[in-house]
């Protein structure tokens, strides 16, 4: 793995099962595909987990999933900026989605 290049994908989500799947897809769909993501569950008690582990086991991308008691997005955030391994961070809310070069942009802006 080359860790000068790429991109940190951070997700922060509480009990977003619902909604997270679009976000999901859209990742899959990226025409710049050198990211990983990272999810940093803040104490979800819907089925969250089940599902992400259910990605992880794919393998379609690289996804790093931690699940934490409830403390809230900045903290969130800081051990997501401690797990990431690539130069690059970029903030994907669990109820957005991304157009599918909108990766490569952020990775062209960034070099």
């Amino acid at each position: 793995m080359d860790t000068k290049k790429g991109i940190t994908v951070f997700t922060p989500v509480f009990n977003r099962a619902y909604c997270i799947k679009n976000a999901y897809d859209s990742l899959l769909e990226q025409s710049y595909q050198d990211f990983e993501w990272i999810i940093v569950d803040d104490g979800s008690t819907d089925n969250l987990q089940k599902l992400v582990n259910e990605w992880i086991s794919a393998r379609q991308i690289d996804i790093k999933y931690v699940k934490v008691p409830n403390g809230g997005k900045m903290r969130a955030q800081n051990l997501a900026v401690k797990m990431a391994s690539k130069p690059a961070f970029f903030v994907l809310d669990s109820d957005d989605s991304l157009k599918q070069n909108a990766l490569e942009l952020v990775w062209n802006w960034f070099e």
